[in-house]
């Protein structure tokens, strides 16, 4: 029954993969978990369908392995006469390939509904669920049998000290105690708030870990091994429990139900003509799924079915009811917040040195006042913020390009030749003076640093890009401000997201076209107006990172 102790035993399924989890953190936090497998008949059905053509497929990692066997052992005439890759992979790293529109899968499995929408957002191409779900399993609370909580309720669960939730900005898995915890309260008018106050510590211990934490059948032998709570699915618990007894975990919920992971078949290649034929491939590959070879294999894995019953075997947490958000506000409301108290700052400073710059400020110019604003932000901040510097002006890296980039971006605490980060960040931006010259190379140079974040994002942090300048785009080779807003729109990416903080330098900034720069990436924009002001306008703008 659901809110008592169960113990997972399970005989050793043979073929097993274990379960690899890439989080948001993890490497989220998105980096890729990544054993792929091609999928492949084991006759030649070439005869039959004229000609087979290969598809990719990115799935949970928890449910790649089961898919792998069930596609592995398909007849090509089965699956809409094609070869289909099957690759693990998070949900919040494969939302991201959307959103750029490149190593987009043909077909997406992601750990929850919850993250189509989201992806569908900014995707380069159209995102299209073929079958709501092809598998389920609730959210559990796994434990020794011995340390079993009793948690009257998942905002209860939330509060269990040291718990392991992971990173619920890259799987579904560790949102679902969040969703469940609001849905028990979305009768009562303060619940948000109590849900989001329970997240503190939780956000705060994210954001001062320095190891990747463990997930997956790491983080459930680490279970076994030391003691505590974690944030599972009762089918990883399943597929993690051996035979013989020694890995023996309970698998707990509490009474009020669970949130489930409903793995939905989504249609995902972005080019029109690939995903009209993906479309026809995902009806088959639907069909496959939904027979009873295939729910046989996805129940040895430790899967439900699509209506979440409990497992023949008698195996599992038994009957749960669901607990889900109708409207899914309160939990964006809640991850937006987790953000800002999880992530620390992750930041590329831009600072333009065109000729401009050394106009007179006072007794001083205005690039010895950003210098000296730079270096305020530097001294300030901890050994968590990671940053990294660009100088630009129209030519300065060579031909076309308008950016140098003078110190890559690593954590403070780094060290380089015997020297930090945060010491390398000083004695560079000192420098930035001897380059000044041309005029200023705005909108490629912003591109380029928006591409250099999102590309190496860090999804333990916010990542931003900071351009301090004082005009307007001067370099008549590079995009067009419509291009850069229109490009900055659809690369932006709701599971890596960069925003961009520009700030003004005195009234010859362009200050309209710095705001929509930001605006379209959900960033803030200031304007110095006294250049005196520079040096707290950038403190600021740091310490705001993302709260616009």
């Amino acid at each position: 029954m659901a809110g008592g102790r169960h113990s997972s035993a399970g005989p050793e399924r043979e073929g097993r993969s274990p379960a690899f989890y890439a989080v948001c953190a993890a490497a989220v936090i998105g980096i890729v978990a990544s054993v792929v497998v091609v999928v492949q008949s084991v006759r030649s059905w070439a005869d039959e369908c004229g000609q087979v053509a290969d598809y990719t497929l990115a799935a949970d990692p928890s449910i790649a392995p089961a898919l792998a066997g069930i596609l592995g052992e398909a007849r090509s005439t089965d699956l809409g006469c094609a070869n289909i890759a099957v690759s693990g992979a998070t949900s919040g790293d494969i939302a991201g390939r959307l959103g750029k529109g490149t190593g987009a899968p043909d077909l997406w499995i992601p750990d929850s509904g919850a993250w189509v929408g989201k992806a569908a957002l900014t995707a380069a191409g159209p995102v299209e669920v073929m079958t709501g779900s092809v598998a389920s399993s609730p959210v559990v609370l796994a434990s020794r049998e011995e340390d079993a909580p009793t948690s009257p309720t998942w905002l209860a669960a939330l509060q269990i000290k040291d718990i392991q939730l992971g990173n619920p900005l890259v799987t579904g898995v560790a949102q679902a105690p969040i969703n469940a915890a609001l849905a028990e309260g979305r009768a009562d008018p303060v619940s948000a708030g109590t849900v989001r106050a329970a997240l503190v510590p939780l956000a705060q211990e994210e954001s001062a870990r320095t190891a990747d934490e463990p997930v997956g059948e790491e983080m459930l032998q680490g279970v076994v091994d030391n003691g505590g709570v974690a944030v599972a699915t009762e089918q990883s618990v399943l597929e993690f429990t051996d035979g013989d007894g020694a890995r023996t975990l309970a698998a707990t919920v509490p009474p009020t139900g669970s949130n489930f992971m409903n793995f939905p078949l989504v249609v995902t290649s972005p080019a029109p003509d690939r995903h009209y034929k993906a479309t026809q491939v995902a009806r088959a590959v639907a069909a496959v799924l939904g027979g009873e070879v295939a729910r046989a294999v996805l129940a040895e894995h430790g899967f439900r079915g699509p209506d979440g019953s409990p497992p023949a075997d008698g195996r599992g947490v038994g009957r749960v009811t669901t607990l889900a958000l109708d409207d899914e506000s309160p939990l964006q409301d809640a991850l937006g917040g987790w953000a800002l108290m999880a992530l620390p700052i992750r930041t590329l400073v831009a600072i333009d040195v065109s000729g401009s710059m050394e106009t007179p400020a006072g007794n001083r110019s205005r690039m010895d006042l950003t210098v000296d604003a730079a270096l305020a932000g530097n001294a300030m901040f901890p050994d968590s913020v990671s940053a990294g510097l660009w100088a630009f002006s129209q030519g300065l890296g060579g031909g076309p390009q308008d950016y140098q980039e003078l110190v890559p971006i690593r954590r403070y605490d780094t060290v380089v030749d015997g020297l930090t980060q945060r010491a390398l960040m000083a004695q560079q931006a000192g420098k930035v003076e001897g380059l000044i010259g041309g005029g200023t190379g705005l909108y490629d140079t912003t591109l380029a640093a928006f591409r250099t974040v999102q590309d190496t994002y860090d999804p333990r942090a916010v990542n931003s890009v900071i351009i301090l300048t004082d005009g307007a785009n001067e370099d008549p080779d590079s995009i067009t401000k419509e291009q850069l807003l229109s490009i900055l729109e659809r690369e932006m990416d709701p599971a890596r997201p960069v925003i961009i903080v520009t700030i003004g330098i005195t009234d010859d900034a362009d200050a309209a076209t710095l705001a929509e720069i930001s605006r379209v990436t959900g960033g803030s924009s200031y304007v110095a107006k006294d250049p005196a002001d520079i040096a707290n306008v950038f403190v600021n703008a740091l310490a705001a990172r993302g709260r616009s």
